[in-house]
């Protein structure tokens, strides 16, 4: 660590820290959705058993979300180069609470199917524009800082969502917890409108930090006098550099466990471990609490380690690698027998993962930066991830009906987390941009 990174946080601060208020507001963004992922985990038992489904026909249904949002991805991704985070993210909001609102209003399989779909769809924007949220408005050196309060929204909203989900189903039944948590986010899009604008117009921050934000958020030209190209780089572009799809592939080996856990950690905790009821709802909330600050941490200090300079050069990867490869534990989770070390290892698995997620989003960042087409990057990216995601349940769910257990799900995911680390390491390590001449 140079003197000169030590000193760069203290330069940054001494105009402000009002930009912070986005990172929040992207947090309670993320936190929201997931309190809506996991009150459909914790119902899982009570929708099993009033629609008579197995945990792989659960497993089916569960997908369904991940149908509408990885079909949405790619377009929301375009929609955000083109009209901004300030039109989309409410109404990203208001489609998803409806979803949710559906789910608990459901008759049948076909409505929850129709619910899940429109959960998925309204969820999808969350992440690319999110990310281009933060390449307008993060400085190079605080990126992994501003992705890290993004996901860790992945892990504040199931902490507090099994919690509240929990209670609610127990106090006055399943159905009507997906009414409450839905309405919540309408009243968060509404607030969103009014607060949110990109730095250059933002009136509420001060001139020395917008010109801070707008000089800083992309790299200065080289000692050779080049610059990234900002012409944007089409999908197609795209598709053909082995790092688009080493950072996409890398995304998918973590969100597969992301996603395990977050379809079947309660049904997990009651079927193998005996806690029910609330007792599985406070286990998943704090598990998750952990996790979030531990991921937290994690991307704080990823921004410390690594000098700026280095960024451009793909830098980051060996951090991905790292959290990635100290998520293996996962495959020893089956053979735990003490609850108190369980939680502990799911913990763990959980910061990992996340942490590996974040500072994947924030690597592409540092290799598309200065482009117009990170909304794109950041959309491919979030492919990557739904993609395993949507096979997670499906995997999962039938190959508990199959072998009785989840030591086979869990031994799966583990090795693809050691599969994701080497893609990174091996390929994730150019820019995405070409240079042109300043």
């Amino acid at each position: 660590m140079t003197l000169k990174t030590v000193s760069e946080p203290l330069a940054l601060n001494a105009v402000g820290k009002r930009r912070f208020i986005i990172g929040a507001g992207l947090l309670m963004l993320v936190t929201l959705g997931y309190m809506d992922r996991i009150n459909w985990s914790v119902a899982g038992s009570h929708i099993m058993a009033e629609f008579g489904l197995t945990t792989g026909q659960f497993g089916l249904l569960t997908s369904a979300f991940s149908w509408a949002y990885l079909a949405m991805l790619i377009p929301v991704g375009m929609m955000a180069d083109k009209w901004g985070a300030r039109l989309i993210l409410p109404i990203s909001v208001v489609v998803w609470s409806v979803g949710a609102g559906f789910t608990g209003a459901a008759a049948g399989l076909g409505s929850l199917v129709v619910a899940r779909l429109i959960l998925g769809a309204g969820e999808s924007p969350m992440y690319p524009v999110g990310n281009s949220v933060i390449s307008d408005w993060a400085p190079r050196q605080e990126r992994a800082r501003f992705v890290g309060m993004l996901n860790s929204g992945a892990l504040f909203g199931p902490a507090v969502g099994a919690v509240v989900a929990a209670y609610l189903i127990s106090i006055i039944g399943w159905r009507e917890s997906f009414f409450i948590l839905g309405g919540v986010g309408i009243v968060f899009g509404l607030i969103w409108v009014f607060i949110y604008n990109k730095p250059e117009k933002a009136k509420w921050l001060s001139p020395a930090e917008r010109d801070m934000i707008v000089r800083e958020r992309v790299d200065p030209p080289t000692d050779g006098g080049f610059v990234f190209s900002s012409i944007p780089l089409t999908l197609a572009q795209l598709l053909r550099k082995h790092t688009m799809w080493s950072l996409l592939i890398a995304h998918g080996c973590a969100a597969y466990t992301n996603y395990l856990f977050l379809s079947f950690m309660p049904l997990y905790l009651e079927n193998e471990r005996g806690l029910v009821g609330l007792g599985s709802g406070w286990v998943t909330g704090i598990t998750y609490t952990v996790a979030a600050f531990g991921s937290i941490a994690i991307a704080y200090f990823s921004d410390r380690l690594i000098p700026t300079d280095q960024l451009k050069n793909g830098a980051r990867r060996k951090l991905v690698v790292a959290t990635m490869l100290l998520g293996l534990p996962l495959i020893a989770l089956p053979f735990i027998t003490a609850v108190p070390l369980i939680v502990v290892t799911i913990a763990w698995v959980l910061i990992m993962i996340t942490s590996a997620m974040t500072l994947n989003y924030a690597l592409a960042g540092d290799l598309i930066q200065g482009n117009a087409a990170k909304g794109r990057v950041f959309a491919l990216v979030s492919v990557g991830g739904n993609v395993f995601g949507l096979l997670a349940p499906i995997v999962t769910g039938y190959l508990v009906d199959f072998t009785g257990s989840f030591t086979v799900p869990f031994i799966l995911a583990g090795l693809l987390l050691g599969f994701g680390g080497a893609i990174t390491f091996a390929f994730s390590r150019k820019s995405l941009v070409d240079t042109v001449e300043a």
